[in-house]
């Protein structure tokens, strides 16, 4: 689990580093208060009772005094003196003694002035400076300091001693809640500022807007957009045509009046073209003038919702430490309640303005398209320089790469009666490392989308800034990754196929390819630790309290049964040595992977593979039921995976079905005349029985997984928002019909995946389908993801957080990267050069072979016709 610290300096706007809450130096203070109570708390028990009691007179008595010299002194828990009776009563109660109460006054002289002067505490108050500054304050004096030392050395006597534990104890937690009262005082105040500031240039923009020669307030048709608005309206000017809802402004010309004034012919011509270039360049101007107000609503909207996020950081730093502090100090639970900077609401609500204005001016009162075009997606990472050329030339690299080996493939088993790719006995290797490299695009795929609206997937799954790549660069590594693939299933098709010289063992090539695949998963470990981490957490459900990440992580593994399968599958084709034998040795020993017909393997691995990941989901679903004691959403939600484990354990044993599905049984007989017949019976009506039983449970099934992904895991299906949800965060309410209505057909094709291979089901996939309903579900399951992290954006549904507000996804110029790496630009090129000059050397080489192949075969025929003759 990340920090706060971390998320707070990823979502920080760089320019307004200094207005955040100062969390780490909170935490700081809190801890050394933390520390001098409990010190306080093992000298009271340790100290006799009498001593205590003495102690408690004269801190009485010095209170009364200071009360009489200073009666402004105020503490700021509710105006009244802080009073650690409390705590004190509490130490001595555990002593069997009772002390009177008593109250700690501050000893800080320095403290004592600013509090009796009323002055508010700043930065370079005495008490809220650095804690190398503040160490040295907090003995005040000579006299602290040199009984800090006789303190260590043990020659101070018990009463001094206590008694400066107390004033030591007193003053940190005094120092807190001044440093507390103060960044709540700085935020507050920046955020009324930034607040005050964004209104008054908004209302700068209206009256400019109101001043300008364009009219927004003529509502526009349907089907127009800005520019044939304008020139609509410039039409209209000159040839005095009103549109249906337009009425010409009084101080626009006109230009047909001029038109009537002209007396001679021969000006009409010269009149007509002077027109047209007056009326070009106003409406380029009207254009300018345009673009210009949009920019300034965008800037201003921009700078609403950073100023939001700035609220809804600083509000759920100060819920954090006040809780961090209750936990603390339990007796003074409850102080800083309601002591809480704003939560973002009036900047919302700001922001909400803005969009109905500019949806008014510019996009037809379309709320959604205004959202859209008001979060501009440049910075975030998406814009690229030399890294788009070096992704491009390699993702065409891999292009030709995939048409080369489909082309092979087919051509090969069509034209030479081979078989292809798919016949080959280390296929299911191929197919499982293709798995895990389709996820990754996928993941790639699902960062671009969340970055590019604005969905915080870094707040939410609480990932470490300095270990999240950028989309660009997650597409980087998979191009690398699918380059290696293909070359790696291309060079063992030609070489089992012959179609190249066998210098390296067919079989080299799935173990290059699985160690390279091993590589890829481990390194760099810096980047893959928090991987493994949350893999192994959720391998430890229900031991573990999940969290949204992890549940994320648990969803994954449901959609990837198949490609387990197939890494069971490369794992025991390793283990077994089959890799070291070809597929000549395979068919003249009629040994081809003997094992996947043992007992451990058919119904004891592929079946505990099926059901493992539904084993995890559900774990999970009853540890939040454990944590939160709430048995909705999380029984019924352990109640879909229970559904779908007997949909599986009924694909992979189903006696019933296998017993009892009609088997006819046929009998001969012989009549007294010598004829002979078949007597035929089953059991039919027990086979449509079982067979009804089967589509029930597989139908209800899906329905069920169908129904929770679209109301629990969207947020949708409402009747009340049109079968959606409110406060959509995508920009086309098509795109939410669309994923629900595609979800419903996925959601079956999910539920045949946990079928188990070769399990003699009528209603297993057939083995080549393997390839495509995997990637089909690995989709299915990134498009949940979108929906998904927008609905938790959205809503706390699941309770994972303590605040249920989320800042949005901004790139706010802060560099968490422990190492990055910059594509200079000469860099690219040289790499551009190296591979193009690899390519025509092996294109080269093939060219070369292929000839001296045919030649030596038109050799070996002229030298078989003349032998002949």
């Amino acid at each position: 689990m990340v920090e706060f610290g971390l998320k707070l300096e990823d979502n920080k706007v760089e320019q307004w580093s200094a207005k955040y809450i100062d969390y780490e130096k909170l935490k700081t203070i809190l801890k050394r208060a933390k520390s001098s109570a409990t010190h306080r708390d093992e000298l009271i028990k340790k100290l006799p009772t009498e001593l205590t009691e003495e102690v408690v007179k004269e801190r009485e008595a010095a209170k009364l005094e200071a009360a009489r010299a200073s009666p402004k002194l105020n503490a700021i828990d509710g105006g009244k003196p802080f009073s650690s009776r409390n705590s004190l009563d509490t130490s001595v109660t555990n002593r069997e003694a009772k002390a009177p109460p008593f109250e700690i006054i501050a000893r800080s002289s320095s403290f004592r002035t600013s509090a009796s002067a009323g002055e508010a505490p700043n930065d370079n108050t005495p008490l809220l400076r650095s804690p190398s500054t503040n160490s040295l304050q907090s003995w005040g004096s000579l006299h602290h300091t040199v009984f800090k030392v006789t303190s260590y050395l043990g020659l101070a006597d018990d009463k001094s001693m206590l008694m400066q534990a107390l004033d030591d104890a007193e003053e940190k937690l005094d120092l807190f809640k001044q440093t507390y009262s103060h960044e709540v005082e700085k935020v507050k105040d920046f955020y009324q500022e930034q607040l005050n500031d964004i209104s008054q240039r908004m209302e700068a923009l209206k009256e400019s807007v109101d001043t300008s020669r364009v009219n927004f307030k003529q509502k526009p048709r349907r089907s127009s957009n800005l520019v044939e608005t304008i020139t609509q309206r410039f039409e209209t000017m000159m040839h005095g045509k009103h549109l249906p809802g337009h009425t010409r402004s009084d101080s626009s010309p006109s230009y047909e009046i001029r038109l009537a004034k002209s007396v001679s012919d021969d000006d009409v011509h010269d009149l007509e073209s002077q027109l047209k270039r007056q009326s070009s360049s106003d409406k380029m101007d009207l254009e300018r003038e345009s673009d210009s107000i949009k920019r300034a609503l965008t800037d201003i909207y921009r700078t609403a919702k950073m100023l939001h996020n700035f609220s809804i950081m600083n509000y759920t730093g100060f819920v954090k430490i006040a809780k961090k502090f209750d936990k603390t100090f339990p007796d003074h639970k409850g102080i800083f309640k309601g002591n809480i900077c704003d939560d973002g609401y009036q900047a919302e609500k700001l922001a909400d303005r803005m969009e109905r204005i500019y949806s008014k001016w510019f996009c037809d009162g379309d709320i959604r398209e205004a959202q859209a075009q008001l979060l501009s997606k440049r910075g975030d990472g998406l814009m690229m320089d030399w890294t788009q050329l070096r992704l491009g030339y390699r993702l065409g690299m891999c292009s030709i790469l995939a048409l080369w080996v489909a082309w092979d493939c087919v051509w090969g088993q069509f034209s030479k009666g081979q078989v292809s790719i798919g016949g080959r006995s280390a296929f299911p290797v191929f197919r499982g490392c293709f798995g895990l490299l389709a996820w990754h695009w996928f993941w790639g795929m699902s960062v671009y989308v969340w970055s590019r609206y604005r969905i915080n997937y870094i707040y939410l799954f609480e990932f470490d800034p300095r270990n999240v790549d950028t989309p660009i660069d997650i597409f980087n590594d998979a191009v690398d990754e699918t380059f290696v693939f293909l070359v790696s299933m291309l060079m063992y098709y030609k070489a089992d196929a012959h179609d190249m010289p066998l210098w390296i063992p067919p079989r080299a090539y799935p173990l290059f390819l699985i160690c390279y695949t091993i590589k890829c998963l481990i390194f760099p470990w810096r980047m893959r630790r928090p991987m493994w981490m949350a893999i192994k957490q959720v391998f430890l459900a229900p031991f573990v309290s999940p969290t949204f990440f992890l549940v994320y992580v648990g969803d994954v593994f449901t959609s990837m049964v198949k490609v387990f399968q197939d890494l069971l599958w490369t794992v025991c084709f390793v283990a077994s040595g089959d890799w070291i034998l070809s597929e000549e040795e395979h068919e003249e020993n009629n040994n081809v992977h003997t094992w996947t017909q043992t007992f451990w393997y058919k119904n004891v691995a592929i079946p505990l593979v099926c059901l493992f990941p539904l084993w995890l989901r559900f774990n999970q679903c009853l540890r939040r039921y454990l944590d939160t004691g709430k048995r909705f959403p999380n029984l019924a939600n352990a109640f879909k995976y229970a559904l779908s484990q007997s949909v599986t354990l009924f694909g992979t044993f189903h006696p019933l079905y296998l017993m009892n599905r009609g088997e006819e049984h046929t009998i001969s007989l012989v009549d007294d005349d010598g004829q002979s017949g078949n007597l035929v019976f089953g059991n039919t009506k027990r086979s449509n029985t079982f067979q009804f039983f089967w589509m029930g449970l597989f139908v209800s099934s899906s329905l069920y997984s169908y129904c929770w992904d679209v109301y629990m895991d969207w947020g949708l299906g409402r009747r009340e928002y049109g079968y959606l949800g409110p406060r959509l965060m995508f920009p086309k309410r098509t795109y939410y019909y669309m994923v629900m209505a595609a979800d419903l057909v996925l959601r079956f094709m999910w539920v045949l995946t946990l079928i188990p291979p070769q399990s003699g089901a009528r209603f297993e996939l057939p083995a080549y389908l393997s390839a495509i309903s995997m990637t089909v579900e690995l989709f299915r399951r990134t498009i949940w993801s979108f929906f998904r992290l927008e609905h938790e954006h959205r809503q706390n549904t699941s309770g994972f957080r303590r605040v249920n507000v989320v800042p949005l996804h901004f790139s706010t110029g802060h560099k968490h990267k422990y190492h990055e790496r910059h594509w200079v630009g000469w860099k690219v090129l040289v790499e551009i050069i190296v591979v193009t000059s690899i390519v025509i050397a092996v294109s080269a080489f093939s060219v070369i072979a292929a000839q001296r192949a045919t030649h030596q075969v038109q050799l070996s025929h002229s030298t078989h016709n003349s032998s002949d003759l």
